[in-house]
């Protein structure tokens, strides 16, 4: 086979081996700092929750919600009881909560709710910066240091 032949037929066995790799690798998630517009406006629900580094199992994460509008009110779910407050977000996604603002219901339920509202509530205040993620459909609430992490799914406007 002639130098020229073999030099062709490496080129065809790239090209087709390139073509069929095309595609197949995800794309790297991005997260970008949210912003108000980024962040109200939508209803979140609750998809994982981390305090001090670990997981706290939260079961029907559907009674976990988060909501603001643009003005910078905020209301949700907190699984039994439901919070309310203020908070601005900087366009470099630095979360400003007026705490004085903050309030929540105090109806009782079962005690392995009570902690897991109490632990939710208690990282919620903590938080100081905002993210979202896959293209707008996940937002992200943490400190600083990731030690306290929430992460939200956007179930709708």
């Amino acid at each position: 086979m002639s130098r020229f032949m073999q030099l062709w037929l490496l080129g065809v066995v790239l090209v087709v081996g390139g073509c069929l790799g095309v595609g197949t690798e995800e794309a790297p998630v991005v997260q970008s700092a949210g912003n108000m517009n980024a962040v109200c406006g939508s209803k979140w629900e609750l998809k994982r929750l981390r305090v001090n580094g670990e997981v706290v199992p939260v079961e029907q994460t559907d009674r976990f919600t988060f909501l603001c509008n643009p003005e910078g009110n905020v209301m949700g779910k907190s699984g039994i009881n439901t919070f309310r407050g203020a908070l601005q977000i900087t366009d470099n996604g630095q979360l400003l909560w007026d705490t004085a603002s903050f309030a929540s219901t105090k109806m009782a339920g079962p005690e392995a709710q009570m902690q897991q509202e109490n632990a939710y509530l208690r990282a919620l205040a903590g938080t100081r910066q905002a993210f979202t993620k896959g293209g707008g459909s996940r937002l992200i609430l943490r400190d600083a240091s990731g030690d306290i992490y929430i992460e939200y799914v956007k179930v709708g406007p």
